[in-house]
């Protein structure tokens, strides 16, 4: 096709005829790209995607939530940049499968226009395997019901990508045009604009209930709860280590005291030794000060230890569950937390005719 150009400067003379090659139009996103889960709800996090990830989100047709996150404190997402991953560069018009989608950032094309569209991944936000809080989640999933569990779902990995837009209006008529300009599809198309740039944020999702189905919730909450009886049973091992420890303390203070008495007396009864009785006197006080000053430590220790004891305990304590519940001829439903309470005083306390549940041939 050829195109009157117009060099600056040369505005008073006939410019030059161009050859303009023709551009093939992009028709389609790679399939890589179109199968990501792009969400318009989450756009919020495009400057800190790495907060997105480990998120619990509901979606509901097109209402999209964030209602909790699980994330380990000691292991956050792990973000990668890069700026050199271009995914797609080429020039569309209105018949681009994905016109006006989120893909491209909401990039509308009329019938007169044809775009140039650059998309690049810039970064990337996830979460190995063992960073998930399986456990976390575990024990939030118990109070959810089975139609919530469906809508909800966890942001494994989040990418940030750039969309670079740029449009070429269609030229009518013979006449002169400037900046950039190319051929299509047997028109001429050109643009004096410079590139737009938009950012895009898409996600890894997993549902609730195919993240938890390879695991066994149950296992790994006895696994928790024998770690806090077993950390529980060393702080009660250890406030009593200490105890005697401070015991052990106390006596040989109480020792020392009684020496530095009968110091004392000797002090009294013999003038003629006195100087070698002071002196005596003197290494009694400062052992009983070491003395004193262990002893206080060693109280200090034994109380701390004997609070994280109780505290241990107390954590156990309120971790038993119910192993049974029953309801009692009146009506009253009971609650049975130990087998120590399904005694014949306890049953007969409760309200259950012992009579009947006597076995056969009694």
């Amino acid at each position: 096709m050829l195109l009157w150009a117009v060099p600056a400067g040369l505005s008073a003379q006939r410019p030059p005829k161009v050859q303009l090659n023709p551009v093939a139009l992009g028709l389609d996103l790679p399939e890589s790209y179109k199968n990501r889960t792009f969400i318009k709800g989450l756009a919020g996090f495009v400057n800190n995607i790495d907060q997105l990830v480990g998120s619990m989100i509901v979606i509901e047709g097109n209402k999209t939530s964030v209602i909790t996150r699980f994330v380990k404190e000691d292991k956050p997402p792990v973000v990668t940049t890069t700026t050199s991953d271009v995914l797609f560069n080429a020039k569309i018009d209105h018949r681009f499968k994905q016109n006006g989608a989120y893909s491209i950032a909401s990039t509308k094309i009329e019938r007169d226009a044809v775009y140039e569209v650059v998309i690049t991944d810039i970064g990337v936000a996830f979460l190995p395997e063992d960073y998930i809080p399986y456990l976390d989640i575990c024990n939030a999933s118990k109070n959810v019901s089975a139609d919530l569990r469906r809508k909800m779902y966890y942001v494994r990995s989040a990418k940030l990508t750039t969309v670079y837009t740029r449009a070429f209006k269609k030229v009518l008529g013979s006449g002169s045009v400037s900046g950039l300009v190319f051929s299509a599809g047997g028109e001429v198309f050109s643009s004096t604009e410079q590139f737009n740039v938009d950012y895009i944020v898409s996600v890894d999702l997993v549902n609730m209930d195919k993240l938890l189905a390879l695991q066994d919730c149950a296992q790994l909450q006895l696994k928790v709860e024998m770690a806090l009886r077993e950390q529980a049973e060393q702080a009660r091992l250890a406030a009593a280590k200490a105890e005697e420890e401070r015991k052990a303390r106390e006596h040989d203070l109480a020792a020392v005291r009684a020496q530095l008495e009968d110091l004392y007396c000797l002090l009294g009864e013999s003038l003629e030794q006195n100087a070698k009785i002071q002196k005596q006197m003197q290494l009694v006080k400062e052992q009983e000060a070491q003395a004193r000053k262990q002893l206080e430590e060693a109280q200090r220790q034994a109380d701390i230890l004997t609070s994280k004891a109780a505290f241990e305990f107390k954590e156990v304590e309120n971790a038993e569950k119910v192993i049974v519940t029953v309801r009692n001829k009146d009506g009253q439903v009971l609650e049975i937390k130990s087998l120590e309470e399904l005694s014949k005083e306890k049953l007969q306390e409760m309200g259950f005719d012992l009579e009947i549940l006597k076995p056969k041939g009694d």
